[in-house]
This record gives structure tokens, sequence and C-alpha cells, in this order.
């Protein structure tokens, strides 16, 4: 099957729903990413300060935000003015399966940000 027809409104509804969990993913990488860029610049403050060898690189991946594409495809469907959408297998992935092109690396940096949250939390008896 190389396409399919879906109902836009629950087309809609799916993207909301994976671009809200996309969105909070990201707000939550951000939290732990810039705490660790603050802690990096504050430890290379102290070295310059003690006269240490200066470290200039931070070599911390910047979590990624996609919550743009699925705007952009949310805004298109809210657009069109059928009640059905044909959808290849491409965008079935993307749309519904929430399979993008840019999960692995986005996995690999941005999720890992929230894992850390997670485990520190958790030390620290927050849910």
């Amino acid at each position: 099957m190389d396409s399919i027809t879906v109902n836009k409104a629950n087309l809609i509804e799916t993207l909301e729903k994976n671009r809200s969990e996309h969105r909070g993913i990201f707000e939550r990488a951000q939290i732990v990413y810039r705490q660790k860029v603050i802690d990096a610049f504050e430890d290379r403050l102290k070295a310059a300060r003690n006269g240490e060898k200066i470290v200039t690189y931070i070599g911390l991946p910047e979590p990624e935000d996609h919550t743009a594409e699925f705007d952009t495809a949310i805004e298109m469907l809210k657009w069109d003015t059928a009640g059905e959408v044909t959808l290849d297998r491409r965008d079935f992935k993307r749309f519904v399966q929430n399979k993008w092109e840019w999960e692995a690396s986005f996995v690999a940096n941005t999720q890992s940000y929230s894992a850390m949250l997670d485990e520190q939390n958790e030390r620290d008896g927050i849910t």
C-alpha cells in the first residue's frame, strides 16, 4: 500500500498530540542543557581566574526543536478544505506514527537531557 486516505480531523488531533509530546521533551531538555552550559562556563571562569589552562570549547549538543515542522503540517491541514486527506507512506510515518527523518538525532541528544532531568528528579524525590 503506497497511500491511505484519512479523516482530516483525526489526523490533526494526532499531530497536535505528537507536537505536544515533542515540545514537552524539548522544553525539559532545555532545562538540563542550560544548566550544563552554565556549569561549564562557571568551571571555565574559575580556571581562568585561578590562572589554570582555559578550555573554551563546550561540547554539548543543543536540544533539537522541530515544533515548527508540526506547526506547518497542522496549519496546512487546517487550511485544506477537504474532510479527508491522502497520505503517502512517508507522510503516514511522520504524521501518524511520529517517525520523522530527524528522529535519531533528536533521540540521541534531546531525549538524553530529559532522561537526566528524570533521574535528577527521582533522586530529589520529585515526581
